[in-house]
């Protein structure tokens, strides 16, 4: 158990490292200010639309419906397979067998979760009509998600939160099938997620 622990808090520190550099690195080569607004309440309907403006007039980005396709399929994976699924199954209740080992790992999955989707929202903001019809959607679901994800850190797998991740997931995927980029789960193998 020691060792897996080892295993598993090098890997999220490098996730959250990876995170931060990553954003860098494409802010300094688009030359753009990441976008800045305040995200939209949790569970709540989106407070802001992409503009015209906003969105590219062309794509930006080679193969962007596709690497969106691959990104929201991972995070809705890993969302379903380390979080989702085992609160279902009561694996976070405190009574269970292993829910500590659980709530770590959805925390780690979470945090892959929140990198995915941002990729995904990155990859939609290159192609015009994702932009369109999905900005909302994401930064909805980015808020959302980041609220469960932070609530599992703290240990607390709360229901609300998950419901209200799993919902806001699923009308992302329908909104995304209805601008031809549908997505399915993605397995992760959980080498990536630490255990």
């Amino acid at each position: 158990m020691l060792r897996k622990t080892f295993v598993i808090i090098p890997i999220v520190l490098l996730a959250l490292t990876g995170c931060s550099n990553t954003k860098t690195k494409e802010t300094a080569q688009t030359g753009a200010a990441p976008s800045i607004g305040a995200p939209a309440a949790p569970g709540g309907a989106p407070t802001a639309t992409a503009s015209p403006q906003a969105c590219p007039t062309g794509k930006t980005r080679k193969l962007a419906k596709t690497r969106f396709v691959a990104n929201a399929g991972l995070a809705a994976g890993a969302f379903k397979r380390y979080i989702y699924d085992p609160f279902r199954k009561g694996a976070f209740k405190s009574d269970a067998k292993g829910h500590k080992r659980a709530i770590v790992k959805a925390g780690a999955a979470g945090l892959f979760t929140l990198d995915q989707l941002r990729r995904a929202k990155a990859n939609a903001q290159a192609d015009p009509t994702l932009c369109r019809m999905l900005s909302a959607p994401l930064q909805n679901l980015s808020a959302v998600m980041k609220n469960a994800v932070d609530r599992l850190k703290g240990g607390n797998a709360d229901p609300t939160a998950i419901g209200a991740a799993s919902g806001a997931l699923e009308k992302t995927r329908s909104t995304a099938g209805s601008a031809g980029a549908g997505f399915k789960d993605k397995n992760v193998p959980s080498n990536m997620i630490g255990g």
